[in-house]
């Protein structure tokens, strides 16, 4: 019996048969065997340059489709902040496309979106208008009504992003370090209707109109009184203040000061993202996490969700009330984003100074009234780093903590809007990184402000006016096309008192019982609030609850 084997002669493998003798067969297979293995080298070599080269001819092709998308995007934003095209634009550019059936409306240029018929009622009885968008009976409420979900796939702002590269710039204004004019502390508050000094909501507009974020006033002028949080003498005053439900405001927060140190971008990445499976992969290929973990320490994960609205205004609603069949499409949308993705595009609306009629997003998160409650190992970054929001003690921040609803913190970016609204709860509201305008109006001033007062609505307790088309009302080309119902209630809301005030990093703001707050976020921006329980009586210069329960029918 042959015993086959191989054996290696000159690095090429050679088939022995066992036998000296070979024949003519034998020798012809033999050579055809050594001239395979002699040729699999080049072939081998050659298959590999043609597959790296096909390869490389690929990547080649999407890199250039890559540059061409940041490039279209770039110049897109390059047209739109062109004030000689300004007029021309098409919403479709703006927005992707408009849809009439959803319900918006717009002024001819594209410029202005109105407030829908379905949000804003007619001034008068509002029962038989409210009533028309619950016919069809019960409610189908679907969450996929008021989500949007982009998964990887990049928008167009992502690639005119990554093509700033490293030119992405810090906001025009930086209000954090614009030029204020404070007034005097009094430490007697003033009664009888003199503080704080109020002016009708249109001169507030007219003086410094509500997407003019570029060019405000300078100095721009507080007219609430401040209080420096570490002068035991200006607290005692402060606590004046707010027993009357007077607004006021405290700087040089040593808490909120530290936390604006904290703050980053990383590290509220870190407590907000780490667990999301979005962002699982990427963020152990981009960051160390056992470095992180080193770093920021174990702390429970924060959660937190981001908003989209078409433009920057933001409205407010109960989803389950929401009718899509007769209301059409919601105005503002849970996203996927992560937070990091949020960041990324809150730089990107600093630097190129975002339209306010572009695409908007709001992160929110919070940390329940019950964490309190737990060890403090339990506690989330939120409460750990802001601990006067956080205390299960009084103090003056969170002076009534057992009807504490939690803290509540908002993160804003470049014009960001926020609808009038009114909290029961006594308000603190602390800034920890850059700034928003907060535009205040008492209780008495409800019925001017178009508040929602049929129950059944989605919006009830809450006015969806949007106060920038104030400046327009005279304007018969810019305006001819807004409804009429809409027109009618900013002409009431144009005659209501208020106050406004640029709340910066480091500061407290604090806002009594019922007053409504409009809010316009300034720049990218971190706000954290906690209230302190209601409080009925208000003032009888600027009206209490029973002037807010009247307005919206639960008196």
């Amino acid at each position: 019996m042959k015993n086959n084997h191989k054996y290696r002669k000159d690095g090429i493998y050679h088939l022995d048969d066992g036998g000296s003798a070979k024949s003519s067969e034998r020798r012809n297979r033999r050579r055809r065997k050594q001239a395979c293995q002699i040729m699999k080298y080049p072939v081998g070599i050659g298959m590999f340059l043609i597959v790296l080269l096909q390869g490389s001819s690929i990547r080649d092709n999407i890199m250039t489709t890559e540059r061409q998308k940041a490039n279209n995007a770039s110049y897109l934003h390059s047209i739109l902040r062109n004030d000689e095209n300004r007029n021309n634009r098409s919403f479709n550019t703006i927005t992707n496309g408009q849809n009439p059936k959803l319900g918006n409306t717009f002024s001819e240029n594209g410029k202005y979106r109105w407030t829908t018929e379905s949000i804003i009622p007619p001034v008068g009885d509002q029962k038989s208008w409210a009533m028309q968008f619950f016919q069809g009976g019960k409610i189908r409420y679907r969450q996929s009504d008021f989500k949007v979900a982009y998964g990887t796939n990049k928008q167009e702002w992502e690639y005119a992003a990554e093509a700033l590269g490293d030119d992405i710039r810090p906001p025009t204004v930086d209000y954090t370090q614009h030029s204020y004019l404070y007034p005097d502390i009094i430490a007697e508050p003033p009664r009888g209707g003199s503080y704080p000094a109020m002016e009708t909501l249109g001169e507030i507009l007219r003086k410094w109109p509500q997407n003019d974020l570029d060019t405000p006033p300078t100095p721009f002028v507080e007219r609430l009184q401040h209080f420096d949080f570490n002068d035991p003498e200006q607290m005692e005053i402060a606590e004046r203040y707010r027993d009357l439900e007077f607004p006021f405001k405290l700087t040089n927060v040593p808490e909120l000061n530290a936390a604006n140190e904290k703050w980053t971008d990383e590290y509220l990445s870190f407590h907000f993202d780490r667990s999301r499976k979005l962002l699982r992969d990427t963020f152990n290929q981009n960051y160390h996490s056992k470095e992180l973990y080193e770093k920021y320490g174990h702390v429970q994960r924060s959660d937190g969700h981001c908003q989209e609205s078409m433009d920057s205004f933001f409205a407010f609603f109960t989803a389950k009330n929401w009718n899509s069949h007769t209301m059409g499409e919601a105005p503002t949308k849970d996203t996927d984003f992560t937070f990091a993705k949020w960041a990324k595009h809150a730089r990107y609306a600093d630097s190129v100074g975002l339209e306010p009629t572009e695409p908007h997003y709001y992160w929110q998160s919070g940390a329940s009234p019950q964490e309190r409650q737990l060890p403090t190992e339990e506690w989330t970054m939120i409460s750990l780093d802001l601990p006067s929001f956080s205390d299960p003690f009084p103090n003056f921040v969170s002076f009534n903590p057992a009807e504490s609803k939690g803290i509540q913190c908002r993160f804003g970016e470049r014009g960001v809007t926020a609808a009038t609204h009114y909290d029961g709860g006594r308000n603190m509201v602390g800034m920890i990184t850059g700034a928003k305008r907060y535009i205040l109006a008492p209780p008495r001033e409800c019925p001017k402000l178009g508040i929602v007062t049929e129950k059944k609505h989605p919006t009830f307790r809450h006015s969806l006016l949007n106060f920038d088309h104030i400046n327009i009302l005279n304007d018969e080309n810019e305006s001819k096309t807004m409804p009429q119902s809409e027109r009618e209630w900013l002409e009431v809301a144009r005659d209501s008192m208020a106050i406004d005030t640029v709340l910066k990093s480091g500061e407290i703001l604090y806002i009594p019982s019922h007053w409504f707050h409009y809010i316009i976020s300034l720049q990218k921006s971190a706000q954290c609030n906690v209230r302190s329980g209601r409080e009925y009586r208000g003032s009888p210069e600027w009206g209490s609850s029973e002037d807010v329960l009247k307005c919206v029918g639960e008196d």
